[in-house]
């Protein structure tokens, strides 16, 4: 036990109070106050969660935490500040979306085109009956003349619809395989503890994104140990990251019940239900 940990625990029973009614008080988990007693911060959820308890328990105990900060600065986790990151260009959904909007001029000129076709067809079958009428004054075969203008317009119409369909089909399936090759897919290797590790395929981007529904602490790392993230997600607010250059990827999701996460804007489903285990790691590895 650590002296701020004896000095807290002290006042703590100075007051009469149990651990459960601490709990009730600052509404921080009996296992936190006591890993805070005991001076073993490792199984707090990080060194934001650390700070922010004991400035809690302090004040619950009636002691000045700015003093208490001051005194025991060589006990308490430091502070780390937040890193500045700069988002990369999310080059290949741009891509994706200059291949959809060519996809759609592309079918929009093709109904013009068959709009078109079809309107001459008519506009000939028209011109066509008049010149029955007049060769059936001097003799003609009307009938021979509209049974060959009904026999034409139904061959003209159907080739043109498949011609128009073979085009589309063609048109849309590089789209489809361009799409499917891009999807990826996430498998999953092994849970160990509160960390859970998963296996990327079949794609190389990797976008996520996180929506807290309450105060979160989140961590996010890549295989060099380069920081992304670390720091508060707070209530009602989403963050998105584009780490499409990272290799493996280590989400620290300090409040998994209050976190939602989206990968590729697909809702991902966390291993371990949040109610069983409320801090958990999520490491991303892409597939060599």
């Amino acid at each position: 036990m650590t002296e701020l940990g004896k000095l807290l625990k002290g006042k703590r029973e100075e007051k009469g109070m149990s651990l459960e009614e601490l709990q009730t008080s600052t509404k921080i988990q009996k296992r936190y106050l006591a890993a805070i007693e005991e001076g073993n911060y490792d199984v707090l959820p990080g060194t934001f969660y650390a700070r922010a308890f004991i400035k809690n328990y302090c004040e619950a105990v009636g002691l000045n935490y700015e003093t208490i900060f001051d005194e025991y600065a060589h006990e308490i986790p430091k502070a780390v500040k937040e890193s500045a990151t700069e988002f990369e260009p999310r080059s290949k959904r741009e891509r994706s979306s200059v291949n959809e909007e060519n996809s759609f001029l592309k079918r929009l000129i093709l109904i013009l085109l068959i709009g078109g076709l079809i309107i001459a067809l008519l506009f000939l079958v028209m011109k066509l009956l008049p010149e029955g009428n007049d060769q059936a004054k001097s003799g003609e075969d009307v009938k021979s003349v509209e049974m060959d203008a009904d026999k034409d317009k139904p061959e003209k119409k159907e080739e043109t619809n498949k011609e128009a369909e073979k085009e589309e089909t063609q048109n849309e399936e590089p789209a489809k395989k361009e799409e499917e090759a891009s999807a990826p897919k996430l498998t999953k290797l092994q849970t160990s503890g509160k960390v859970t590790t998963y296996e990327m395929s079949e794609g190389n981007e990797l976008v996520v994104e996180l929506t807290a529904t309450g105060p979160s602490y989140v961590g996010i790392q890549d295989e060099t140990g380069k920081s992304y993230f670390d720091s508060q997600v707070k209530d009602g607010e989403t963050k998105t990251f584009d780490l499409t250059a990272a290799k493996e990827v280590t989400l620290n999701i300090g409040a998994s019940h209050v976190t939602s996460i989206k990968i590729n804007d697909e809702p991902f489903t966390y291993p371990v239900p949040p109610s069983d285990l409320v801090h958990q790691k999520i490491v991303i590895k892409k597939a060599q």
